[in-house]
C-alpha cells in the first residue's frame, strides 16, 4: 500500500475519544450502539411484512360512510299513497337523527325507495342501528298490508366488483337455472353483498283468469285471490302431551303441487237438484312457467356476434377486500362448474374484474415507487459517496415497511392513495437522510473525525432543526385530516400516509441509519496526511465557493442591493398569481379507465321488441369498435356501469323502454386513445345515429371515473309542492343545460313523463250497487296487472317461487296483463255482491294524461334533480355560464320553488373551502412553531418566505401548459410548502450557525445559503427526477406531482437568491449576542 494512503483500514478496534467517553448513557445507547438500532431495523421490516398479507387490498379508498337504501313494498298503491301513509312517516323519523347528511326518495307505484347517507365522521354500526331503529318506530304507522321495510347498508361506490356473462346453447330455461344457482351459491360467500341477474326470468306459478268463465258464472276475480290466500297457508299449533302421544300439532296447507292448487275450490255451483264445488282449474289456467319476459341480455367477445346470455353483476360488502371476495368467488364458480349438476352447454365469461384492476393499479404505482428509490439512490451515490448512498437507500426501505405496519394498525387498506402517500413523502423525507449522512460524510472524510465523534457531531447539530423541519411539514398535512364529506373520507389515508412517514423516517434516521451505518463508516481513520478530496466533493466546493463570491458581490453588498432581490420576488409572485386566476380548475379531471357504461332510453310507450331492434343495431356499431374487449348488450335493463350516486340512484333500472350496454376496453396499450377520448368521439356517433333514426330516444355514456362518486358533475335540484310544475320547470332548466356548450346527457332523476290513465270512482254509483272502494280496487288491479298473491313452495334448497294472479286477455294468450285494446277495454267488468255484474266505467271515469312515474323527496321535501355531464369545460365554467340565466329563469317561477346547485359545483365549492381553511390553520402552526424554535418572529417571517417562492414555480407552470388545477394539485400543493418550509428551516439555521462562529449578517448569509447548496440540490434533484415516473404513467397523480416538480424548481433557485437577502435584512448587527433579561 503506498505511503500516500489517506484512508485505510484498521486491524483493531480504536480507544474512545474523550467526547465519545464522556457522552450521556441515552447518546452512548441509541446513537452509538448498534443494538436498538437492529433491534427497531428487525421489527419493523417484520411487520411490513406480516402488515402486506393481511392489509386490504384496493384500487381506491373504500369511503366508509354510512350508507344505506330503505326498500318498502305495498302491492297496488300508487305513488300518492305511497308518498303520504309510507315514504313521509319513514322520512318523519330518520330526518330526526343525528348525523344524517342527505335523504333522497322516491315513491313509485307499489314501491318506496328511500336513500340515507350519514356524515362521514358518524360510526357505521351505531347509525345502522339507530337507522333501524327509526325505520322500526315509522312501520307501527303503516297500512296492514305494507310488508316490512327492507334495509340495505351500502357503499358510496356501490358498483360491481365481478361482472359475469352466462352464455351459452342449453336454452333460456337452463341458463336461468344456472344462473339462479349461482346467485344462491354465491350470496353465501363472505363479502358479497348482491348478485344481479340481468336477463333473468324467474320461475312462477301463475294463474290465468278467462273473463269469460267469470262473467258466465258471475264470480268476482277477489274471490279467487281470497280462497288461494287464505288456503296457502302453513301454521304451528303448539304441542300435545299426554300419556299415551306426545306431537306437535301444524296445519300444512301450503301449496307444493300444481294439481292440488287446480283443484283448489274457489265457489260452488248450486242448483235445485245439485251442489258441487268450483275448482280454480275451470275458471282459469294455471301452470309452472316462466315469468313474461321483460327483459334480454346478449354477449360478444372481441367482436363476435351477440350471443343470448345473462349478466351477473356482483357487489361487495362495505370494507370487504375486493381481492379475496373475488379470489372466493371464482374458487366457487371452478367447484360449481366441477359438479356433475353442470351443464354442459353453459359458459360463463368475465368481462371485468376488479381484482385484476386493482393489482394493475397497486403495481403501476408501487413500479413508480421503486423507480423513485432507484432515482434517489442513484443521486446520493453520485453527489456524496457510495456508503451513505446504501445507508440512505436502504433506510427508506425499513421506514416503508414501519408505514405499512402502522397503516395495517390504523384499519386502513393498502390503495393507491396509500403508495402514493408514500412516494410524496419519500421526496420528503429523503432530505432526513441526507442531511445526516453529509454531516457524518463531512466529519469523517473531511474533518478527520472517528465515527464516534462525527455522530455527536452531527446528531447535536441537526437534530433540533430535522425535528423543527418534520413537525413544520406534519402540522401543514395535519388540517388536510379534518377536511369533511366525501372528499375527506376519501383522501384522509393519503395525509395520515404522509404524516406517519415523516414520523418512522424521524425515528429511523435518528435510532436506525446512525447507529448503523457504523457497519460502513466506522472503520474508517483519517491517515497521517490530508484526505485528498473526492470528485464530488471539488466540484461541490467550487460550486460553494461560486455561490458564496455572488452573494456577497450581488446580494449582500448593501440593503439597496438586498431589497432589489426581495421586491423582484415579490413581484413576480403578483405575477404568478395573476397567472393562477386563469388556470381551470377541476376536481377530477377525466382519466383513462378500463369499464363504459351506456343506457338509451325509449319513449315510455316502446315495447320491448322495439327496444331489441334499436339495441340491436347499436349493438352492430359497438362490436365493431376495435378498442373494445367485451360488450353486454342488455334489452329492458340499464348497464349497472351507468350507475349513478344521489338522486340518480333512485332511478329504475328496467323497463321494456331500457337499453343498456356495459363494454370493457382492451388493455391501454392496444388502442391509440384514453378511454374517455373514445367514449366522447362514441357519444357524438351514438347520439347522431338516434337522432336521425330513433324519435325521443335518450343517450347516456358514463366512462369509469377517477373521483370517489359516480354521480354527474352537474347536478341541479328544484324543490316545490307539485311533481307536475316541478317537472314543468325541470324542462326549463334542461333547455338551458342543453342550449350551453360543452354539456352533454343533460336529463332529470325521474325520467321521461310516462302515460297515465287516471280510473277516478264514482261514488255515488258505488254506494248503489253496493260495491266498496277496496273490493272495487283489487278488482281493477287484478284485471290490469299480474300480482304476487303467495309463494308456492318448492322441493329440496330451491327457493319457493311466488304465485302470481291476472287476467289472460285474447291479445295476449298465456301472458297475465291488462287489455291492448279498445275493444278488451271495453270488455273489464266490475263484479257485484249479488253475483251481477257491471261495465267497469259504469263506476269509473277514465282520464289521459302524462306525469312522472314517481314522486321524488330531497331532505323530506318534493324535488327533482336535472343531471348533466361536461365536456372539455371544467363544470366551474359551464355554472358560471349558467347561473345568470338560472336566476332570470326562477323570476317567473311560482312563488315557493327554488334551486338548489350539488354535484360537482357544490362538492369545488366546499372542497376549495375546506383546504383553504386547512392551509390557513397549517400557516399558523407552522408559523408558530418556528417563532417557538428560532425564538424570532424574523427568522420565522424569513423561513416562511419560501412558501410564496415554490407557488410561484407552480402557478407559473400550470398557466403556461394549460394544466387543470385539480383536487389532488391542492394536496401536492400543501405538501410542497412542508418540502419548501423545510430548506428554510435548514438554511437559516446553518446562517445562526455562522453567526454565532463569530461572522457579521452579510457573511453569514452569503455562507449559509452556499453551504447549503448540495443537500438544497440533492434534494430538488431528487425529489423532481423521483416524481418523474409516476408523472408520466399516471394521468390522475401528474397534476400533484407537477405541483411538486413546478413549485421545488422556483423555491430551490429563489431561495439561494431571496433568503440570503431577507436574512441580511431583518437580521439584527447584534443578533449573535446573547439576549440579556433583567
Amino acid at each position: 500500500m503506498s505511503s500516500d494512503t489517506t484512508i485505510q483500514e484498521t486491524p483493531q478496534a480504536p480507544r474512545e475519544t474523550d467526547e465519545v467517553r464522556n457522552a450521556h448513557q441515552l447518546m452512548r445507547f441509541f446513537f452509538l450502539k448498534p443494538i436498538f438500532g437492529i433491534l427497531l431495523t428487525v421489527t419493523m421490516v417484520l411487520g411490513g411484512l406480516f402488515a402486506y398479507s393481511a392489509l386490504v387490498k384496493e384500487a381506491l379508498p373504500a369511503l366508509n360512510i354510512p350508507q344505506a337504501s330503505i326498500t318498502t313494498v305495498w302491492s297496488g298503491a300508487d305513488p300518492r299513497s305511497i308518498e303520504e301513509q309510507v315514504t313521509d312517516l319513514i322520512e318523519d323519523e330518520i330526518t330526526t337523527l343525528s348525523g344524517v347528511n342527505t335523504v333522497n326518495s322516491a315513491s313509485f307505484d307499489s314501491l318506496s325507495v328511500i336513500s340515507v347517507e350519514f356524515d362521514a365522521s358518524t360510526d357505521t354500526v351505531d347509525a345502522m342501528t339507530r337507522l333501524r331503529a327509526a325505520v322500526a318506530d315509522a312501520e307501527s304507522g303503516f297500512p296492514s298490508e305494507v310488508e316490512s321495510p327492507s334495509i340495505n347498508q351500502s357503499s358510496v361506490d356501490d358498483r360491481p366488483i365481478l361482472t359475469l356473462a352466462l352464455h351459452g346453447s342449453a336454452g333460456s330455461a337452463t341458463l336461468n337455472q344456472t344462473a339462479r344457482q349461482i346467485r344462491d351459491a354465491l350470496e353465501r360467500v363472505q363479502g358479497i353483498n348482491e348478485v344481479n341477474i340481468g336477463g333473468e326470468r324467474e320461475e312462477i306459478v301463475q294463474i290465468l283468469i278467462n273473463p269469460e268463465r267469470l262473467l258466465a258464472l258471475g264470480l268476482s276475480p277477489t274471490a279467487i285471490r281470497n280462497a288461494v290466500q287464505q288456503a296457502n297457508i302453513e301454521q304451528p299449533f303448539g304441542e300435545v302431551r299426554s300419556q299415551n302421544m306426545g306431537a306437535v300439532v301444524r296445519l300444512e296447507g301450503r301449496f307444493s303441487d300444481i294439481d292440488d292448487l287446480r283443484a283448489l275450490p274457489v265457489s260452488r255451483l248450486e242448483n235445485s237438484q245439485s251442489s258441487r264445488a268450483l275448482t280454480l282449474g275451470e275458471v282459469a289456467t294455471v301452470k309452472r312457467m316462466q315469468e313474461t319476459e321483460q327483459s334480454r341480455a346478449f354477449f360478444s367477445e372481441r367482436g363476435g356476434d351477440f350471443d343470448a346470455s345473462l349478466e351477473m353483476s356482483i357487489t361487495k360488502t362495505p370494507g370487504a377486500d375486493t381481492v379475496q371476495v373475488v379470489e372466493r368467488i371464482r374458487a366457487t364458480l371452478a367447484d360449481l362448474e366441477a359438479a356433475n349438476t353442470w351443464p354442459a352447454q353453459v359458459h360463463y365469461s368475465v368481462l371485468q374484474d376488479d381484482a385484476v384492476q386493482i393489482w394493475d393499479s397497486l403495481t403501476e404505482v408501487f413500479v413508480s415507487a421503486l423507480q423513485t428509490m432507484l432515482v434517489v439512490f442513484v443521486i446520493l451515490f453520485i453527489t456524496i459517496s457510495w456508503r451513505e448512498a446504501i445507508v440512505s437507500g436502504l433506510a427508506v426501505p425499513i421506514t416503508f415497511a414501519g408505514v405499512l405496519l402502522a397503516i395495517w394498525a390504523f384499519g386502513y387498506s393498502l390503495n393507491e392513495l396509500v403508495i402514493i402517500g408514500m412516494v410524496i413523502a419519500l421526496v420528503m423525507i429523503i432530505d432526513v437522510f441526507i442531511i445526516l449522512m453529509e454531516g457524518l460524510h463531512d466529519e469523517i472524510y473531511r474533518n478527520g473525525r472517528t465515527f464516534g465523534q462525527a455522530v455527536l457531531i452531527t446528531v447535536k447539530r441537526y437534530a433540533v432543526p430535522i425535528f423543527a423541519a418534520q413537525v413544520t411539514t406534519i402540522l401543514a398535512m395535519a388540517p388536510l385530516m379534518s377536511i369533511g364529506g366525501t372528499m375527506g373520507a376519501f383522501i384522509r389515508v393519503l395525509p395520515t400516509t404522509i404524516i406517519i412517514c415523516l414520523v418512522l423516517s424521524f425515528v429511523v434516521a435518528m435510532l436506525c441509519a446512525v447507529p448503523l451505518s457504523r457497519v460502513l463508516l466506522g472503520k474508517q481513520r483519517r491517515a497521517e496526511g490530508e484526505e485528498k478530496p473526492g470528485m464530488a466533493d471539488r466540484v461541490t466546493q467550487r460550486a460553494v465557493n461560486g455561490v458564496e463570491r455572488f452573494n456577497g458581490r450581488y446580494i449582500v453588498a448593501g440593503r439597496g442591493r438586498a431589497w432589489l432581490w426581495v421586491l423582484g420576488a415579490v413581484a413576480l409572485f403578483v405575477i404568478s398569481l395573476f397567472a393562477f386566476t386563469q388556470t381551470r380548475l377541476e376536481l377530477f379531471p377525466p382519466a383513462d379507465g378500463e369499464r363504459l357504461g351506456i343506457n338509451i332510453e325509449l319513449p315510455p310507450t316502446a315495447p320491448l321488441e322495439t327496444s331489441q331492434v334499436v339495441a340491436d343495431q347499436i349493438g352492430e356499431i359497438l362490436r365493431n369498435k376495435p378498442y373494445f374487449e367485451s360488450i353486454i348488450k342488455l334489452v329492458g335493463l340499464k348497464s349497472p356501469f351507468a350507475g349513478g350516486g344521489g338522486a340518480a340512484s333512485l332511478q329504475p333500472s328496467d323497463a321494456e323502454n331500457f337499453i343498456g350496454f356495459s363494454a370493457m376496453f382492451k388493455a391501454r396499450d392496444a388502442r391509440d386513445e384514453d378511454s374517455y377520448v373514445l367514449a366522447e368521439s362514441l357519444r357524438a356517433e351514438l347520439s347522431d345515429f338516434l337522432t336521425r333514426n330513433v324519435a325521443g330516444a335518450e343517450l347516456l355514456v358514463v366512462p369509469e371515473s377517477s373521483g370517489p362518486s359516480p354521480g354527474d358533475p352537474i347536478e341541479i335540484q328544484l324543490l316545490g309542492g307539485s311533481m307536475d310544475t316541478l317537472k314543468e320547470l325541470s324542462m326549463q332548466v334542461q333547455q338551458v343545460l342543453s342550449s350551453t356548450p360543452n354539456v352533454v346527457d343533460v336529463r332529470d332523476n325521474l325520467g321521461a313523463p310516462q302515460p297515465q290513465l287516471a280510473l277516478r270512482p264514482d261514488r255515488d254509483a258505488l254506494s248503489f250497487f253496493g260495491i266498496t272502494h277496496e273490493e272495487l280496487a283489487a278488482q281493477v288491479r287484478i284485471a290490469y296487472s299480474s300480482d304476487i298473491i303467495g309463494t308456492f313452495a318448492t322441493s329440496g334448497e330451491t327457493d319457493d317461487i311466488d304465485i302470481r294472479l291476472g287476467m289472460e286477455w285474447p291479445s295476449q294468450p298465456g301472458e297475465a296483463g291488462g287489455p291492448s285494446n279498445v275493444e278488451e277495454f271495453s270488455r273489464v267488468r266490475a263484479y257485484l255482491p249479488d253475483g251481477g255484474s257491471i261495465a267497469m266505467f259504469q263506476l269509473l271515469s277514465p282520464m289521459q294524461s302524462e306525469g312522472a312515474i314517481a314522486i321524488s323527496h330531497v331532505d323530506g321535501e318534493r324535488a327533482l334533480t336535472v343531471l348533466a355531464k361536461n365536456q372539455g369545460r371544467t363544470v366551474t365554467e359551464i355554472m358560471n355560464d349558467v347561473a345568470p340565466r338560472l336566476e332570470e329563469l326562477q323570476r317567473d317561477w311560482p312563488a315557493g320553488y327554488r334551486i338548489a346547485v350539488g354535484g360537482e359545483s357544490a362538492e369545488t365549492a366546499d372542497t376549495v373551502g375546506s383546504i383553504g381553511i386547512a392551509m390557513l390553520v397549517a400557516i399558523v402552526l407552522v408559523v408558530g412553531v418556528l417563532v417557538i424554535v428560532f425564538s424570532s418572529f424574523r427568522q420565522a417571517l424569513i423561513i416562511f418566505a419560501t412558501m410564496p417562492l415554490a407557488i410561484i414555480g407552480t402557478a407559473l407552470g400550470f398557466w403556461a401548459f394549460g394544466i387543470s388545477f385539480s383536487f389532488f394539485a391542492m394536496i401536492g400543493l400543501v405538501s410542497l410548502i412542508g418540502i419548501a418550509i423545510n430548506n428554510g428551516i435548514i438554511m437559516v439555521d446553518t446562517m445562526n450557525g455562522f453567526l454565532r462562529e463569530g461572522m457579521s449578517v452579510a457573511e453569514a448569509a452569503s455562507a449559509g445559503a452556499a453551504r447549503r447548496l448540495r443537500p438544497l440540490l440533492t434534494t430538488a434533484v431528487t425529489t423532481i427526477i423521483g416524481l418523474i415516473p409516476l408523472a408520466i404513467s399516471s394521468a390522475t397523480y401528474r397534476p400533484l406531482t407537477l405541483v411538486i416538480i413546478f413549485g421545488l424548481i422556483s423555491a430551490t433557485l429563489l431561495a439561494l437568491l431571496v433568503v440570503p437577502a431577507l436574512y441580511y435584512l431583518l437580521t439584527p448587527a447584534n443578533a449573535n449576542e446573547p439576549e440579556m433579561l433583567d
